[in-house]
């Protein structure tokens, strides 16, 4: 009797652990759909070394500066007719060091994919060129700025695929990064 009751109590155990693991499972399942829909991450091919590189296309969104109440830029990312690419540039922190992060971002709000892009200096402001630079710094220093000293050239070269060439300068921050140039699959 007693075999019988642990063999039971075994059962039921095996039966839920199943449950539960199907239904984990399907819920994963789902998210990673679902955020498929929304952003495509890769790789980026050109990375600096001792960085770890990263490029994000957020579908169906829009990019804008906003300050806080001591003038202190923030970016807020809202839903729009755009498709925003973030290039990610994050330096690999130093082993033993405090407060040894750095990392600089670039976002660009692109339309319309189907024409190609050439813009120079002032006209980056059509595709609301931003530059982050996060790092324990000067305040002065870090935040988000509007580019607008550059050439960025975006060709579609077919339907999933375009090739990106950007390169930029701020004149009012110290930046790493200052080219990009890959070819972007989504």
């Amino acid at each position: 009797m007693d075999l019988n009751k642990i063999m039971l109590i075994n059962y039921k155990l095996l039966k839920t652990m199943c449950f539960v693991f199907l239904v984990c499972t399907a819920c994963k399942s789902m998210n990673n759909s679902i955020e498929a829909q929304e952003s495509s991450q890769a790789q980026i091919i050109s990375c600096p070394e001792g960085w770890h590189c990263s490029f994000e296309l957020l579908k169906n969104k829009g990019t804008k500066i906003q300050y806080d109440q001591f003038n202190y830029p923030y970016l807020t990312i809202e839903d729009g007719k755009s498709t925003v690419l973030v290039f990610k540039y994050q330096r690999n922190e130093i082993e033993g060091t405090a407060d040894s992060g750095y990392d600089e971002y670039i976002y660009l709000n692109i339309d319309d994919f189907q024409k190609n892009i050439n813009l120079t200096d002032e006209s980056l402001a059509e595709v609301d060129a931003t530059f982050r630079r996060m790092c324990f710094c000067t305040r002065e220093s870090t935040g988000y700025f509007p580019v607008r000293k550059g050439h960025l050239k975006i060709k579609k070269i077919n339907r999933n695929r375009f090739k990106i060439d950007f390169s930029f300068k701020l004149e009012t921050v110290p930046q790493v990064i200052e080219n990009i140039n890959e070819t972007i699959h989504y």
